[in-house]
């Protein structure tokens, strides 16, 4: 069985709700789902590390968060040793593929925080398959509220991270900021939230950003992602994103719901698709 198609794209009209049915979740220390997955009896189960980004300079101050000077927010120096802590974790995790949203700040603490895997010198002689994918995913970028969520075209972002594949962005500039721009007009014109207040379309995207993961060949993925969109998933605030994720067993529902991630925290958790 595979996941129900929903089809995304950033400017495009949504799907009814009952398009998808929800994601699996379990606990790693679900033995039977664990053992499953390790001897293969489960071929469409997937380990994910989920880890939100380290702080940024967004996270300083709500109010300040909101300005221009954080367009596409980056680190900060505390953010930089926040993802030094957290490389000493993941150097013993398994991780086949690093999927990352493809906003600065996520693809500053994928770098900095899985340097074991990130920092390869290429050989052009040696196979470059041979290499642990780093992917970034438009489907898991934050909710786009504010210039801080907004992205840098990708051609800007390809030279400055070629160790990451842009190749699933199907547009040079941010197709999401661009849809609430006609909606709402510019930055000036609509200060307020944007996609936070569009249950219906973050409802389409994070079944899609499952989708998108669920697909991977990979069975072990970091996934480097955002509080905000990590919340409308596992703690929904709005009726109409209920059901994106099933809790599997109370280890995992204890786990997700444990409150908003923090910066540069890391959660694991057995993912499969619906059945």
């Amino acid at each position: 069985m595979t996941l129900s198609t929903v089809a995304y794209a950033g400017a495009s009209s949504h799907q009814p709700a009952s398009a998808a049915a929800a994601v699996r979740l379990f606990s790693l220390t679900n033995k039977f789902a664990l053992n499953n997955h390790r001897d293969n009896r489960s071929t469409t189960s997937k380990v994910v590390h989920l880890v939100r980004h380290a702080e940024g300079t967004h996270n300083l101050s709500e109010e300040e968060s909101k300005l221009p000077a954080h367009f596409d927010a980056t680190l900060t120096p505390r953010g930089v040793e926040q993802c030094e802590r957290l490389a000493l974790r993941t150097k013993d995790l398994r991780v086949d593929a690093v999927l990352v949203s493809p906003l600065t700040r996520c693809l500053e603490t994928s770098r900095l925080s899985f340097p074991h895997l990130h920092d390869v010198d290429v050989d052009p002689s040696n196979d470059k398959n041979a290499l642990v994918p780093f992917v970034a995913h438009e489907e898991w970028r934050e909710t786009v509220n504010y210039l801080c969520d907004c992205r840098r075209p990708t051609c800007v972002l390809e030279e400055s991270y070629p160790r990451v594949s842009f190749g699933r962005l199907a547009h040079d500039h941010d197709p999401i900021w661009a849809r609430y721009e006609k909606m709402h007009g510019s930055y000036a014109d609509h200060t307020s939230m944007r996609e936070s207040n569009d249950p219906d379309h973050l409802y389409k995207r994070a079944h899609s950003a499952w989708r998108a993961l669920l697909d991977r060949p990979e069975r072990n993925l970091a996934l480097v992602g955002h509080s905000a969109f990590f919340m409308h998933m596992f703690t929904p605030l709005f009726e109409e994103l209920e059901g994106v994720v099933q809790y599997e067993d109370d280890g995992v529902r204890d786990l997700m719901t444990a409150g908003r991630f923090d910066n540069c925290e890391l959660r694991s958790v057995l993912v499969d698709i619906p059945i």
